[in-house]
C-alpha cells in the first residue's frame, strides 16, 4: 500500500488519509527513473527555479505534490479558468513527471521540482483534440512565458496551421518537446506522429529500465531523444471522479517526453541567458548513444544524460540543430489539408486504460481505506 491524500468524490474537498504501515516500496522508490538519471546529481546544480513549463493537455487538476507549482493558464474548451479542470488525468500526470515538488518518500518528486506548470487545457479528454487546439495553445503558451512547451499529445491527420505555431514557438525561443506516439493509439505505418515530426522539435521516444527502446514506442527518422517511459508512476489528481493519489505504474511515450521538458527546464535554469538552439544542442550532444551508432529510428541521437546536460562543455551552435532535417523524413506518412485534424494523446489512451485496467483495484482500496 501506498501513503495517499483522497477524496470521496469530484468535487469533495480533499481528506487526508492517514499514512499506511512502512512497506518495502513507497512512491519515490517507483520513480526508478531517478536513480537512472541521477536526479539528486542534477538536483544539486539546479531545481529549474522559475523556469515556465506550458503542458498543453487536458488541463492540471489539484494535487498535495503540485501545491504551488501550477500558475494560471488557459483553456480553449470549457468554460473560463478550466485549465484547472482534468477530467481525464493525462495532463495532471504531465505535470507531475515535470514538476512534482517531492517530500517525504511517499510523494512524487519532479525532474524540475522549482519550475512552474503553466496549463494550456486543449482537451477535455485524452482521445480527441480539436482542429485548432494545439497551434492555438502553442501560441498561447509563448505569449505569456512559457521558456518549454511540453506536447505528450499529437496526431496524423494535421492541419498545417500546427507546424505554423512550433515555428512560432522556434522563433520566440522557446524549445518545443513532443511524444513520437505509441503503436496502441496509431496505425501500423503512421510513423512519428505530429507534432513530433515537425523540424526542430525534440521528438521523445521511450525506454524501459534496462535502457532498452520501448517495444510500444513509434520508432522512425524523425526520433531526437530517448528517456524513461515504462512503470513511471503518475499523480491523480482531482477531476472525473479519481480519487486523489498516485496511480504506481504508467507506460507510454507521454511521460518520457515530460522527463526531457523537465530536463530542458533545468538546463534553462542553469544557463538562463542560453539560447533555444543550444539548450537542443547540450541534450542531443550529450545523450548516451544507443543502438547502432549515431542517430538511429529507435534510439535518435541516444538516451538522455541528465548530468551531462547540465555540466558538459558543449560549444553554441549556429542554429537548431534539428531545424535541418529533411522534408523526407518530417513528411513520412505525413497527411496535411484545411479541414479538421483528429488528434490523440501520445500515451493517453494506452496509458489511462492500463491505469484503469491495472490500477483502479488500487485505487478503489485507497479510497475504502
Amino acid at each position: 500500500m501506498f501513503a495517499a491524500l483522497a477524496v470521496v468524490a469530484a468535487g469533495v474537498a480533499p481528506v487526508l488519509v492517514p499514512p499506511t504501515p512502512a512497506s518495502a516500496e513507497t512512491m519515490r522508490d517507483r520513480e526508478w527513473y531517478l536513480k537512472t538519471l541521477d536526479v539528486a546529481a542534477a538536483h544539486q546544480v539546479t531545481g529549474g527555479d522559475g523556469v515556465v513549463v506550458a503542458v498543453l493537455d487536458t488541463g492540471v487538476g489539484s494535487h498535495p505534490d503540485l501545491d504551488g507549482q501550477v500558475l494560471d493558464g488557459t483553456s480553449f474548451i470549457g468554460e473560463a479558468g478550466s485549465f484547472r479542470t482534468d477530467n481525464d488525468g493525462h495532463g495532471s500526470g504531465m505535470a507531475g513527471v515535470i514538476a512534482a515538488k517531492g517530500g517525504s518518500a511517499d510523494h512524487l518528486l519532479g525532474i524540475a521540482p522549482k519550475s512552474k506548470i503553466l496549463p494550456v487545457r486543449i482537451a477535455s479528454r485524452s482521445s480527441a483534440m480539436g482542429p485548432t487546439n494545439i497551434p492555438e495553445g502553442i501560441r498561447w503558451a509563448v505569449d505569456h512565458g512559457a521558456k518549454v512547451i511540453n506536447l505528450s499529445t499529437g496526431g496524423t491527420v494535421i492541419d498545417r496551421t500546427a507546424e505554423d505555431a512550433v515555428r512560432y514557438a522556434l522563433d520566440h525561443d522557446v524549445v518545443v518537446v513532443a511524444a513520437t506516439g505509441n503503436v496502441a493509439e496509431f496505425p501500423s505505418g503512421s510513423g512519428v506522429i505530429a507534432p513530433a515530426r515537425f523540424p526542430g522539435v525534440v521528438a521523445v521516444s521511450a525506454v524501459d529500465q534496462s535502457g532498452n527502446a520501448w517495444s510500444g514506442a513509434i520508432r522512425g527518422p524523425e526520433v531526437v531523444l530517448t528517456a524513461p517511459g515504462v512503470a513511471i508512476p503518475l499523480v491523480s489528481a482531482s477531476g472525473g471522479g479519481r480519487v486523489v493519489g498516485y496511480y504506481p505504474a504508467a507506460d507510454g511515450t507521454s511521460a518520457a517526453t515530460a522527463i526531457v521538458s523537465g530536463a530542458a527546464a533545468l538546463i534553462r535554469a542553469k544557463y538562463p541567458q542560453l539560447p533555444a538552439k543550444d539548450v537542443i544542442q547540450r541534450l542531443i550532444a550529450t545523450a548516451d548513444d544507443a543502438g547502432p551508432p549515431g542517430r538511429d529510428p529507435d534510439y535518435g541521437y541516444g538516451r538522455l544524460n541528465l548530468v551531462k546536460a547540465l555540466t558538459a562543455d558543449v560549444p553554441a551552435v549556429p542554429a537548431n540543430p534539428l531545424a535541418a532535417q529533411s522534408a523526407a523524413a518530417g513528411d513520412a506518412g505525413k497527411e496535411t489539408g484545411s479541414g479538421p485534424s483528429l488528434l490523440l494523446v501520445a500515451g493517453g489512451a494506452g496509458v489511462l486504460v492500463l491505469l484503469v485496467a491495472g490500477i483502479g483495484g488500487w485505487l478503489l482500496l485507497r479510497r475504502r481505506a
